[in-house]
């Protein structure tokens, strides 16, 4: 068992769009470097929107990332509207559902726990009959479908942006990841994993967040796989320094 690092210790992650998990780091004696790995790009409006009105009646619409809240805005789609309807709204982690507060919109259900997800969420689900949309990424993780199905709902996606790896990787940030100088690769998302795998190689240990990711990094080949105890910085910094 090797013991914690002496401060300073370096992290690295996706940009992200919040400074929380900086703060976090910092506060724990750390550094986190943060470096663009995947772009998205949003689907074109008219076709996002006819997909949602393809969709019909929902019972629930459950939002997995702040980017789809971008992409519906973009695709002039109010979220609002179809809550009048009577859809409720579900996000699956702190993320997601700090954009649609953002955005003036009320959370009705979020994962309950410490572990956010798509198995989390689903766990947290009424059983019921009906539908529940989900708008987002056109590739999927996968991770809500079996539970919300064990429970009897019914899961219909849209499509409103894609996901594609960068070109290439800041060179000061690729060079401290070869070189090992990084205690860990923070991952958010399969899609994230993936693109580092494939620019950076999976040689870094990985604290994922969410099983989705885990089985990503796992899949990819990475070293080691800790999964972070939740969505919060504190628990992801916690996972980060973990004894192994």
């Amino acid at each position: 068992m090797t013991s914690v690092p002496v401060p300073p210790w370096c992290v690295v992650a996706h940009t992200r769009r919040d400074l929380a998990l900086a703060e976090a780091v910092s506060a724990a004696g750390g550094v986190l470097d943060e470096t663009e790995l995947i772009r998205r790009r949003e689907l074109p409006a008219d076709e996002v929107a006819a997909a949602m009105d393809r969709a019909g009646h929902v019972d629930w619409i459950v939002v997995s990332s702040p980017f789809t809240v971008d992409a519906l805005r973009h695709a002039g789609i109010d979220l609002g509207r179809w809550l009048e309807r009577g859809a409720k709204l579900a996000a699956v982690g702190r993320a997601s559902a700090t954009a649609l507060e953002e955005a003036g919109l009320s959370v009705d259900l979020k994962p309950d726990g410490k572990i956010s997800g798509g198995e989390a969420l689903a766990e947290a689900f009424p059983p019921g009959k009906g539908t529940v949309l989900l708008p987002g990424a056109a590739e999927l993780a996968g991770t809500l479908q079996p539970g919300l199905a064990a429970k009897g709902w019914t899961l219909a996606t849209v499509a409103t942006y894609v996901t594609t790896a960068t070109s290439s990787v800041d060179p000061v940030i690729a060079r401290r990841w070869r070189n090992g100088d990084y205690l860990a690769f923070i991952a958010t998302a399969p899609s994230i994993v993936r693109a580092a795998a494939t620019l950076v190689g999976p040689t870094l240990p990985v604290v994922a967040i969410g099983q989705s990711s885990a089985t990503a990094a796992q899949t990819c080949g990475f070293p080691l796989v800790i999964q972070a105890g939740s969505a919060n910085p504190e628990d992801i910094v916690a996972a980060v320094l973990k004894p192994r």
